[in-house]
């Protein structure tokens, strides 16, 4: 079968309805547990199945005894289904806003470490839109906010910056660098800053508060007990929120962590604790704005990149 016949096929006879069928199938893997929430028989979604089957020309499930299982083909349509049942919601939503004199919306991904300055760089543009856009903002990780891009739930994202994979569908530039520091609770600060290098057997002994594993500034302080050849302790909190770091140092007088360092001033603003001067020999990843190419949001994006680079330089 060509794939000028197919292409025919899903252009006179595809419907959003077929791709909600098959997310729906993927998800909840039984044709009668989908019919019983859609409120149809067995048999219609058997040939809904059947016909969404027939217009690619390809198996997209196989029956086994754990129910519904898709093949390649499945795999491939299912990816594609979800992307534009994501797209036609967002879709809806934009649609409801322009009649409340929005020109629009713009979901935005943060790293919990994003600088204050990049941070206010973003709201300032995008809040003196005219007409006004609305704006939703998720904080996670890099790789979860990289996972929202590729899944259309997010249209761009302040994250780490990596060169990537030019056969990547993300799109990157670098916004600014960050180095890690140590940030030790106010009450012990003044016993380290007696010694000039870091001293790993005195880190060993404080009360250590960790980011989740697989991030770059858990890297970082693995990378610190390693060289010495010693085991991470055991964390006496594992957090990445900076508000709950701060609070947790003014409540450790031992307390200690790595945060890159704009971030570490920010904490030790408010008196709990002090950046260390002495220097770690390692980098974290670069900052940067990420988006999905040939995103429909590209020309807001453009525009906020255009700014914030702008008030970075």
């Amino acid at each position: 079968m060509s794939l000028q016949t197919i292409e025919r096929a899903i252009n006179a006879r595809l419907k959003l309805r077929h791709y909600r069928l098959i997310v729906a199938l993927e998800r909840h893997r039984s044709i009668t547990r989908v019919a019983e929430i859609l409120g149809s028989s067995q048999p219609t979604v058997t040939r809904a199945l059947a016909d969404i089957e027939d217009i690619f020309h390809a198996v997209l499930f196989e029956r086994t005894g754990r129910g519904l299982e898709p093949t390649a083909a499945g795999r491939v349509v299912i990816a594609h289904a979800a992307h534009a049942i994501a797209e036609n919601d967002e879709l809806l939503v934009e649609l409801d806003g322009v009649r409340a004199g929005r020109q629009g919306r713009l979901r935005v991904g943060v790293l919990p470490y994003a600088s204050t300055r990049v941070l206010d760089s973003t709201w300032s543009y995008l809040f003196s839109l005219r007409p006004k856009i609305a704006t939703v903002s998720t904080e996670d990780v890099t790789g979860n906010l990289f996972a929202a891009l590729r899944a259309r739930t997010l249209d761009c994202a302040i994250c780490r910056f990596s060169q990537g994979d030019p056969g990547d569908s993300i799109e990157q530039v670098l916004l600014y660098h960050q180095q890690p520091r140590l940030v030790v609770a106010k009450p012990s600060a003044a016993l380290l800053t007696r010694y000039p290098e870091v001293d790993i057997a005195r880190l060993s002994e404080m009360d250590w508060i960790l980011p989740p594993p697989d991030t770059p500034i858990r890297g970082v302080i693995d990378a610190i007990f390693s060289a010495a050849g010693r085991r991470v302790p055991t964390p006496a909190l594992e957090a990445y929120a900076v508000r709950t770091i701060t609070s947790a140092l003014r409540n450790l007088p031992r307390g200690i962590t790595v945060l890159p360092d704009d971030i570490a001033q920010a904490v030790c603003a408010g008196g709990a604790a002090e950046v260390l001067e002495q220097v770690l020999p390692w980098s974290l990843p670069p900052v940067g704005l990420a988006w999905l190419r040939n995103s429909p949001k590209i020309e807001l994006i453009d525009g906020l990149k255009q700014a914030v680079l702008g008030r970075m330089a």
